[in-house]
């Protein structure tokens, strides 16, 4: 296993990347902050470090196979590039994908949610929410102001996530890289072997 040497300064309420474990690709990376994530949703979470990176290399951020695979937060850019000149602070862009449409087949597959939701939810309309929050808007006739939200002792709609400071929420890992250099050429598709069809790896012709 190679190692690179990443000079790195924390800030604040930043902490140290970690390994889980010797042979582990990414350290993890951690919230500074409580943050809510409304459907929909996307914010930047600071870490609160600046790196320097040798050059040639990368750092990206990534997903948490744990996180994506029982929440709906992502990380919306994965995986996110910091330059080996980027001396700013790195931050997470997460996203939260949960789309509330998909409520009534969630309720057909697990019919105890309605008890969860008449329990630890405030049914209104969306109209009603609206004026909760910021006041009505001009379009109050507008149909879509009469559809019914569920809406959590917080004041913020059903599916949305709490990140607590603290929690693991990417990953963070580090590769080498090559720049290109453009050489203008009449002809590229003659050079080498042309396996033909495709549009790079997502198909076209």
């Amino acid at each position: 296993m190679k190692e690179v040497s990443v000079f790195i300064r924390i800030e604040k309420e930043g902490k140290m990347p970690t390994y889980e474990s010797v042979h582990a690709a990414g350290c993890d990376v951690y919230a500074t902050k409580d943050m809510a994530l409304r459907p929909g949703e996307t914010k930047v979470m600071p870490l609160d470090f600046i790196i320097a990176l040798e050059p040639g290399i990368e750092a990206q951020i990534r997903p948490r196979s744990g996180l994506s695979l029982k929440t709906d937060l992502r990380v919306a850019n994965s995986p996110g590039t910091i330059d080996s000149d980027y001396r700013n602070i790195v931050g997470v862009i997460l996203q939260n994908t949960y789309n509330i449409a998909n409520l009534p087949y969630e309720i057909a597959t697990n019919p105890k949610l309605l008890d969860v939701l008449k329990t630890e939810y405030e049914e209104m309309t969306l109209s009603e929410y609206l004026v909760s929050k910021q006041g009505l808007p001009s379009f109050r006739d507008s149909a879509i102001l009469k559809e019914t939200i569920f809406v959590d002792k917080k004041g913020n709609p059903y599916g949305t996530i709490y990140i607590k400071k603290g929690e693991r929420i990417a990953q963070m890992v580090f590769a080498e890289y090559k720049n290109a250099k453009f050489i203008p050429h009449p002809k590229p598709e003659t050079i080498g072997e042309d396996r033909g069809g495709g549009f790079g790896h997502t198909g076209m012709k």
